[in-house]
Parts: structure tokens; sequence; C-alpha cells
């Protein structure tokens, strides 16, 4: 038998509300939010009025899949990039390489807990937003 740490609804709550209070300090589109659990399933999601379904849907493909691959997506489109690859060689539509997916990962392991997805700003907005939900955690 063994343990596996992950992400739970408290903690995921607190990134959520972190990356909202940030996406208001900075104008800009509205942005949808997702945090998903160390396999990838959605723990917490919430979206600022406005944000369209398919932001919803990104944030939940960022999410999910810097936590099932164990790395960010912007760090997955660059590793894609030098072994030229693409996302469709994982043979799922469920998979992404848009910036503004980031894993979370245990302190000082591998271990991954869980991940958070930003979607509706520019790529680099998303993941910046994202990094604020990460930074909340505190780990």
């Amino acid at each position: 038998m063994y343990k596996v740490e992950s992400l739970g609804l408290e903690e995921a709550k607190v990134a959520v509300e972190a990356i909202l209070q940030e996406a208001v300090r900075e104008p800009g589109p509205p942005v949808a939010v997702a945090v998903v659990d160390n396999r990838g399933e959605l723990i917490y999601y919430a979206r600022m009025d406005g944000a369209t379904p398919f932001n919803r849907l990104m944030a939940i493909r960022k999410a999910s899949t810097a936590a099932q691959l164990g790395i960010d997506t912007l760090v997955l489109r660059e590793g894609l990039k030098a072994v030229k690859m693409n996302f469709a060689d994982f043979g799922s539509t469920d998979i992404t390489i848009v910036q503004g997916g980031v894993c979370v990962n245990k302190p000082d392991s591998r271990a991954v807990l869980g991940g958070i997805g930003v979607s509706g700003r520019l790529e680099q907005q998303d993941e910046e937003l994202a990094r604020a939900g990460l930074k909340a955690l505190k780990l």
C-alpha cells in the first residue's frame, strides 16, 4: 500500500481566490481558473463574469495537462519543439501545450500534487496569473 498526496478543496480555493484577486487588480479580459488534483481531475473551478465556455475548457485542459504530465504547459511546448514532436503525438485531445498551466509539486520533490490552469488573457498573462495561485499555496 502507498500514500499519495494531492491538492484538496481548501488549497484549490486559496489558489483560485488569489488568481481572481490578481486578475481584478490588472485590468483585462475575464478569466476562467481551474485547479485539479494529482491525477488531473477537477477540484475547483471559477470564472469571472464574461469568461467564455472556451476559457473554461482551456483552463481545465491546461491544469489537467500540467498535473498529468508533471510539467508546466509552456515547458512542455518548448520540450516538444526540441524533439520535433507536437501535442497530437500524445493521441489525446485533452492535452494542450498552450501556456497558462502550471504543475504543483511537493516542495523539494518531483511528486505532483496537482495543477492550476488559467485562460482568457494573453498566454503570458495567463501564466503569470496561474503562478500567483501557485505562490498563494505557500508550498
